[in-house]
């Protein structure tokens, strides 16, 4: 009878036992999985952060030529603007007296 108690108390730790050694399993299949995942997600960002950058980088490139003195000239000349030749002459400001009179 003391036999039989011994064995099923063996039996019943041996199947907990072995439960928990599945459930533990399964929870580290799930975590595995889930960093998995977030690797991928993490390693999509990063590629979008370098097409990201390489796009901001041009665009300063192209900020950079586009406001360069030498663009400038060339767009003012294709708009028909000409190279000044003589000095500009300078208005004086009015006085305060003539302002009052006007």
């Amino acid at each position: 009878m003391k036999k039989q108690k011994t064995r099923n108390i063996c039996r019943k730790i041996c199947c907990v036992t072995f439960g928990l050694f599945i459930c533990s399993l399964l929870v580290q299949m799930y975590i595995s999985n889930i960093t998995a995942l977030k690797g991928k997600d993490f390693q999509y960002l990063h590629h979008e952060k370098d097409a990201l950058e390489k796009d901001l980088a041009l665009l300063k490139f192209e900020d950079a030529q586009l406001s360069s003195l030498e663009f400038v000239e060339l767009k003012a000349g294709e708009l028909g603007f000409v190279e000044l030749t003589e000095p500009l002459l300078s208005v004086s400001s009015p006085s305060l007296a003539s302002v009052a009179t006007q």
